[in-house]
């Protein structure tokens, strides 16, 4: 994992973006217990802990600790950290970007953990990678057919920051979770298909920024976006 690239990426448009909108689709939580599972740099859950108790989970030691004005609890490790925790221990449980770098065949026992430590009727927000989104930027915005036909034929992916994923459908996630779906939305529908130039443009981010909002509810936007933030009830 090229951790500095990663952090480079953030410090764009393209990458301050995304923030900007996963922080309107959590800015309504409140006075809530929270995980956040793969905290990476920790920006979501700074943003959570200015109005709730969280706690982050991270397994790379330079990223948990990139940042020391951070104001919530901060743990290395992973899987095995959950497991110190006991069940129905949180409100809220964050798992973004994280469950694609993870072997195929661990993923239900990752799930089963964050399902355990959260409180009745509470709430998993996963953001996950959606196979047609990632096709339709290789095609459009990285001119890439080969990598789309790729994609096509299969769920596996190269990340420019990270290692190789794997996608997962909603059904599969649900199938694994074994939790009732409340809602999903879309992140990245439209601005992962213009060119880099056009972001750096004056106004760029506040106008695509409300563009993304608009739709993030709406179909089928939410269906061909790049990234999905799907929310899970422990029932």
């Amino acid at each position: 994992m090229d951790i500095q690239q990663y952090k480079q990426m953030l410090e764009q448009p393209w990458g301050k973006i995304q923030y900007i909108i996963t922080f309107a689709q959590l800015e309504h939580i409140k006075g809530k217990k929270i995980l956040d599972f793969g905290s990476g740099f920790g920006l979501v859950s700074q943003f959570l802990a200015e109005n709730n108790e969280v706690v982050a989970i991270e397994p790379q030691e330079e990223m948990l600790f990139a940042y020391s004005n951070h104001t919530y609890e901060k743990i290395l490790g992973s899987l095995e950290q959950i497991e110190n925790f006991e069940s129905e221990s949180f409100d809220i449980v964050l798992c973004h970007n994280v469950l694609e770098y993870i072997e195929e065949n661990n993923r239900e026992k990752y799930l089963s953990e964050l399902k355990r430590v959260l409180k009745k009727d509470g709430k998993l927000s996963i953001i996950k990678h959606n196979q047609v989104g990632k096709i339709m930027q290789a095609v459009v915005f990285s001119n890439d057919v080969d990598q789309a036909l790729d994609l096509l034929k299969g769920n596996q992916f190269k990340s420019v920051s990270f290692s190789q994923g794997t996608t997962y459908t909603i059904d599969e996630l649900l199938e694994m979770s074994r939790m009732k779906l409340e809602n999903y939305q879309a992140i990245r529908t439209f601005y992962s298909l213009q060119m880099n130039e056009v972001k750096m443009k004056d106004n760029w981010l506040e106008k695509m920024t409300e563009m993304e909002l608009s739709v993030c509810d709406l179909y089928p936007y939410k269906d061909i976006s790049f990234l999905q933030h799907v929310w899970l009830m422990k029932e």
